[in-house]
């Protein structure tokens, strides 16, 4: 039984309710940027979600159109903090700024990224910019960025429908980024973290084997 079908397993096994991580919505406040944000879990490796553009709201990862993945990382051991931001390309870096400073501060061992589609390309242009091995892993869902990821101490996963249209960057970025590096390019168009969980059902337990690494 390969890693990520344990974890799937024992993601199943758990039958405890997903309101037992506390869903929370708050401000983060560092210095002075003041940002919104839901968390969820108590973990010491914290990710940090970033929903795209077109309507998503902060709460995007923690429904149907996430797939709840928020959840499901909440019940796997990890700390989600999930940040409200424009949307807008070039934006977000003082959100997510503000997200990692709040998540040193709480004592996080590890911090990741996980964007979808705008997010995504938030997620790699904020990593970009920090030193290498500043985060454990990058996760990109369904994004639209195309540059590729050189850092070698931070592990990179690219996630997309190959018949999305939003998403047809993806195997340039995969191409141009170093090791470690994973890649699930799926069969589908939707452009929804859903549709990529309804290509591979066992898409959110094959991120959490790659974290837990």
């Amino acid at each position: 039984m390969t890693g990520a079908k344990r974890i799937a397993g024992a993601l199943a096994a758990l039958m405890v309710p997903f309101a037992a991580w506390g869903q929370v919505d708050s401000e983060i406040k560092v210095g002075d940027t003041v940002v919104s944000a839901t968390s969820m879990g108590s973990g010491e490796h914290v990710v940090i979600a970033l929903h795209g553009a077109g309507g998503n709201t902060k709460s995007f990862f923690f429904g149907d159109n996430g797939a709840q993945f928020a959840q499901g990382l909440a019940q796997a051991g990890f700390r989600v903090i999930a940040v409200t931001w424009s949307g807008q390309a070039g934006g977000g870096f003082a959100e997510v700024d503000a997200a990692v400073g709040h998540a040193r501060a709480i004592g996080a061992k590890k911090i990741s990224l996980m964007g979808h589609s705008r997010g995504g390309e938030l997620a790699a242009n904020y990593a970009r910019k920090q030193p290498d091995g500043t985060f454990d892993t990058v996760v990109q869902l369904s994004s639209v960025d195309d540059q590729g990821l050189a850092q070698t101490r931070t592990k990179k996963v690219f996630a997309f429908n190959k018949y999305d249209r939003w998403a047809n960057w993806q195997p340039a970025a995969f191409d141009k980024s170093a090791e470690p590096r994973q890649l699930f390019a799926l069969g589908g168009s939707g452009h929804p973290v859903s549709a990529l969980v309804k290509e591979q059902p066992t898409l959110l337990a094959d991120l959490v084997a790659i974290l837990k690494k």
